[in-house]
């Protein structure tokens, strides 16, 4: 009897199947596509499980990772984003506390867009991101069944509606991205202003 011997070749490279080859590094700042490809990864697997009504109960931690970090990497942008236009550095935090980081990303939004006048409604945003904070608040939750001090993760938690949500997930992305698109439409604006002087 043979055994079949898989090639040793390399995992992480491109291929002769041009059209499966991803591209990397070709931004300057990928913190977007970073984000737009968690939640994007979130959706089709929501949508496989509504078209389906199967595999809900496995799929639902990384539906919910994904969809945290794609929370966590939009206020970090914001963050970033919004302290170069306001000219207070280009750093932000570094942690996965998503309450903290949503505190911040709320005031700097607020700054940046004077008073707050052209700002989406936030309420429903911070009670998405509020109640992400208690079930998850440092992002891992959803990756490992118990904690790092051996209690069991989402204790007490025992049904989440995916549907449910997928909508609410959604609705906060309108709100962030909006927030976002407008931090960059007011640099791109400020740096034209730069530039004409």
């Amino acid at each position: 009897m043979t055994e079949h011997t898989r090639k040793i070749e390399s995992v992480f490279c491109a291929d002769d199947d041009w059209q499966a080859n991803a591209c990397l590094n070709w931004s300057n700042d990928p913190i977007d596509l970073y984000a737009i490809g968690y939640k994007a990864a979130g959706d089709k697997i929501v949508e496989f499980v509504l078209m389906n009504s199967r595999e809900q109960d496995i799929l639902i931690y990384p539906i919910v990772f994904l969809y945290r970090q794609y929370i966590e990497l939009r206020l970090k942008e914001i963050i970033k984003e919004g302290s170069l236009l306001l000219e207070e550095g280009n750093n932000f935090p570094t942690h996965h506390k998503i309450w903290d980081l949503w505190c911040i990303a709320k005031q700097i939004a607020f700054k940046a867009f004077e008073h707050g006048d052209d700002l989406p409604n936030m309420q429903h945003t911070e009670h998405v991101i509020k109640e992400f904070s208690q079930i998850d608040p440092d992002s891992c939750s959803f990756r490992y069944p118990t904690t790092k001090k051996g209690e069991k993760s989402l204790d007490g938690v025992t049904h989440i509606n995916i549907r449910r949500l997928a909508i609410h997930i959604e609705e906060l992305s309108r709100d962030i991205e909006g927030i976002s698109n407008g931090i960059s439409i007011y640099r791109d604006w400020k740096q034209e202003m730069w530039n004409s002087m």
